[in-house]
């Protein structure tokens, strides 16, 4: 299911054929499916920690079964057929182990074969995040992870609870080992996903670009404005999905004297190769700031629309 809902998000980012439709690109699309999938995952953590915490805190119903057969044995004593007390508990305790019996071998190689494959996924999906530079594929890359954590931890639990039995070591709290566990890993993965889903969060909410971008673009506008008669007064940058957009005001210089269609052509000039530069500026609005002097002296740039 995670890695349907990411692949679903993967192809809709990648898909060119519906473009025309998309005027500011798909960027939103790529934390949008990694919110959705970390609400998927949060949902499914969280009922494990239920699921963990009834087993922890609760009777199981192999112990309840275990209680039957004790008020079995001590209303109808002619059932004994002459066992000790110790006896009848260590029969008492056994019963339905045989279910479960011979299954640790299989299970520990399938757990031995799902590590190494998902080893050798998380290797893959981290070399495609760095040269790819996909948000997408690190999410892959963490789910990969969590997955390796669990099986090892399951893996681990299995081969001392094995342990445990083979030499008549531990009691009641060996049943407790397994839920103990993995209420842990459910909430470590949890708080994983919870700061997934708080980062994606940011990145939707137009938040302010950091220092170092809002300064690359402030650069990429002044050079680009170099003896063009107009100049930088304020630039603002912000996340717009896995992009930024930027918002710039200028001013015409002193000694400018150039008509609307030269001003409008050095906007769009603008725009055009800050869009077209390795910035990551999915949106670019450039205008001029209204001025303050007379009305025959570039006044009409305040009515200029973009």
């Amino acid at each position: 299911m995670s890695s349907a809902i990411l692949a679903v998000t993967q192809m809709k980012v990648r898909d060119n054929r519906d473009m025309h439709l998309y005027p500011r690109g798909k960027k939103r699309f790529t934390p949008l499916g990694i919110l959705f999938f970390s609400a998927f995952a949060v949902s499914t953590m969280i009922g494990l920690l239920i699921e963990n915490l009834e087993k922890l805190f609760g009777s199981s119903d192999e112990e309840e079964r275990r209680d039957l057969l004790r008020r079995v044995f001590e209303e109808q004593p002619r059932l004994r057929g002459g066992l000790a007390d110790d006896q009848l508990e260590k029969l008492i305790s056994s019963y339905g182990e045989e279910e479960s019996g011979g299954m640790e071998g299989p299970l520990v190689c399938l757990l031995l074969a799902c590590i190494i494959i998902k080893s050798g996924l998380l290797a893959f999906c981290l070399y495609a995040a760095r040269r790819g530079e996909s948000e997408i594929a690190r999410t892959v890359a963490m789910d990969h992870r969590n997955d390796i954590l669990g099986n090892s931890l399951v893996l681990l639990v299995v081969g001392g609870s094995v342990w445990c039995q083979n030499r008549n070591k531990g009691g009641e709290w060996l049943e407790k080992v397994d839920p103990a566990s993995s209420l842990l890993l459910a909430l470590y993965v949890l708080t994983c996903w919870l700061q997934t889903a708080a980062e994606q969060l940011r990145v939707l909410s137009d938040r302010r670009a950091e220092e170092e971008h809002a300064e690359a673009v402030v650069n990429f506008a002044s050079g680009r404005l170099t003896n063009s008669g107009l100049h930088l007064v304020e630039a603002s940058t912000y996340h717009i999905g896995e992009g930024y957009a930027a918002k710039l005001e200028l001013e015409p210089d002193v000694s400018c004297h150039k008509t609307h269609s030269q001003v409008a052509e050095i906007l769009d000039n603008l725009e055009k190769n800050m869009l077209s530069s390795n910035l990551e500026v999915m949106e670019v609005h450039a205008r001029l700031r209204p001025s303050q002097k007379g009305a025959d002296d570039m006044s009409w740039s305040a009515e200029y629309k973009r």
